[in-house]
């Protein structure tokens, strides 16, 4: 996105090609930039709500989210990998199984740092904490909001960061 605002389309040429094939190719996929975005938030909101609630809706919603996610991920480890992981470590931990899960959280955090996702390596890290405290593990969970923290301020997410903060 950088590059496009500050003009240095040369840099992006052959990112954009491959983004235009991919979504030409995976039309009936829906792989639209909005339609990314919807699937994985709408997939750990409905894991979230799943494990409030044990609702076979909210899994099947988020079934749904993570088969397109492998689809994707198929088209360009680049870009999805880490929602792909972020989607099954809530999976994981959804139906309890927390070893499971807590690989999942650091294949996703690992993969958005590598991939240069920055905010989508606070996310991850932030929702690792949150299991991380509810298995009481308190010494990862320190640890991954303080790197939560670093990435949203990179980010520049201040309000976020402010948010976190305060949070108990």
């Amino acid at each position: 996105m950088c590059s496009f605002i500050f003009r240095r389309l040369d840099e992006i040429k052959v990112t954009a090609r491959q983004y235009l094939e991919l979504f030409e190719r995976a039309s009936g996929a829906s792989a639209q930039f909005i339609n990314i975005y919807r699937n994985f938030y709408g997939g750990l909101l409905s894991l979230h709500f799943y494990r409030e609630s044990q609702e076979q809706f909210w899994m099947d919603r988020a079934t749904h989210a993570i088969q397109k996610m492998e689809l994707w991920t198929a088209e360009s480890v680049w870009n999805f990998e880490n929602k792909l992981f972020l989607l099954q470590a809530e999976r994981h931990y959804a139906f309890g199984e927390m070893d499971l899960a807590a690989e999942k959280y650091k294949l996703a955090e690992t993969s958005s740092k590598k991939h240069r996702f920055i905010h989508e390596e606070a996310l991850a890290c932030e929702l690792a904490a949150a299991f991380h405290k509810e298995a009481g593990d308190k010494k990862n969970v320190a640890e991954l909001i303080d790197r939560a923290v670093e990435c949203y301020q990179t980010w520049g997410a201040e309000g976020k960061v402010k948010s976190i903060l305060l949070s108990p």
